[in-house]
C-alpha cells in the first residue's frame, strides 16, 4: 500500500490524528477548566452563601452551647449535610427547618441561593484528574509531532542552535502547527493550575482534604443547595395550606355572624 512506502508512516499518521483532533481536545480541557473556575467563584463570592454559613454557625453554636459565645468557628461540608438529620430546640423540627425559618424571617434574599449556584451545578460533572491528564497527554502528543517534524527537515541544521532550529521547524506547516500548539497547550496549563489553586483555597477555607475531588466537592454543596431549597418549598407550603385554613375559617365566622344577626332581627 502507499502508507507502507512512506518512512515513518505510523509516526506521520499519529501526528495527522493529533493535528485533526487537537481542537477539540482542546476545546473540551478549556470548557471544563472553565467551569471549575466559575464553580470556584461562585462558592467564594456568593454573598447569600456568606450569610447563610454565618446563620448556620450561629444556629450551631446556639445549639452546641445554649447560646453562648464559645463555640464552632467553621463549617464543614458534612456539618451541613448533618442539618437535615439533626434536631433543633423542640427535639422534633430539623435544625435545617429551623435555619429555613431563621432565615425567611430575617434575609429572605438568602432563600435566592441557588440563583448564585448554577455554576457549581456543572461543575460537578468535571474531573479534575481527567482534565490533568488530557493536558499531559497533549503535551506529550505534542512533543511526538516536533521529533517527526525534526527528523524530516529538509534539511540538516546545527542541533546546538536553537534560532535556526525554529526557523526551519517554522518553514514546514506542521512545523508551524506544533509551535502553535505549545502556546496554546501552555496557556490551557497556566488556567488549569490556576483553576486548581482557586480550588485548593476552597478545600483549605472548609477545612477539608486536599485530596477531595471537585466532583465530591461540588457535588457535596448542590445536595445541601437542594435540601435548602427542598424544605424552604415544604415550609411554602405549610404556610399557605395554614393561612387557607385561616381564610376558611373566618369567612365560617363572618358568615355565623351573619346568620346570627338574621335571627336575632326576625
Amino acid at each position: 500500500s502507499v502508507m507502507i512506502d512512506v518512512p515513518d508512516a505510523n509516526s506521520k499518521f499519529e501526528c495527522m490524528v493529533f493535528r485533526a483532533e487537537f481542537e477539540s481536545h482542546a476545546e473540551s480541557i478549556r470548557d471544563g477548566t472553565k467551569m471549575l473556575a466559575e464553580a470556584c467563584n461562585a462558592v467564594k463570592n456568593s454573598e447569600r452563601f456568606q450569610k447563610l454559613l454565618l446563620y448556620c454557625l450561629k444556629l450551631g453554636n446556639a445549639l452546641n452551647t445554649g447560646g453562648s459565645n464559645e463555640g464552632v468557628s467553621a463549617i464543614t461540608l458534612d456539618s451541613l449535610l448533618k442539618l437535615a438529620e439533626a434536631k433543633a430546640f423542640d427535639r422534633q423540627t430539623s435544625v435545617l427547618h429551623y435555619l429555613v425559618s431563621i432565615v425567611q424571617k430575617n434575609d429572605a434574599d438568602v432563600l435566592k441561593l441557588s440563583d448564585d449556584f448554577a455554576p457549581v451545578k456543572a461543575a460537578e460533572r468535571v474531573a479534575m484528574d481527567m482534565l490533568s491528564l488530557e493536558l499531559k497527554k497533549m503535551d506529550q502528543g505534542n512533543e511526538k509531532l516536533q521529533a517527526v517534524v525534526k527528523k524530516n527537515l529538509p534539511e540538516p541544521y546545527d542541533s546546538g542552535s536553537e534560532r535556526e532550529e525554529d526557523d526551519l521547524i517554522d518553514s514546514t506547516p506542521m512545523g508551524r502547527f506544533s509551535i502553535s500548539a505549545a502556546s496554546k497547550i501552555q496557556s490551557l496549563s497556566n488556567e488549569f493550575e490556576d483553576v486548581r489553586s482557586s480550588f485548593t483555597d476552597l478545600l483549605r477555607f472548609f477545612g477539608e482534604d486536599s485530596s477531595m475531588s471537585p466532583e465530591a466537592f461540588f457535588g457535596t454543596i448542590n445536595t445541601f443547595v437542594s435540601m435548602f431549597d427542598q424544605t424552604h418549598k415544604e415550609l411554602a407550603r405549610k404556610e399557605e395550606a395554614k393561612a387557607r385554613r385561616k381564610r376558611i375559617e373566618e369567612k365560617q365566622r363572618i358568615r355565623k355572624e351573619e346568620m346570627a344577626a338574621k335571627k336575632a332581627k326576625s
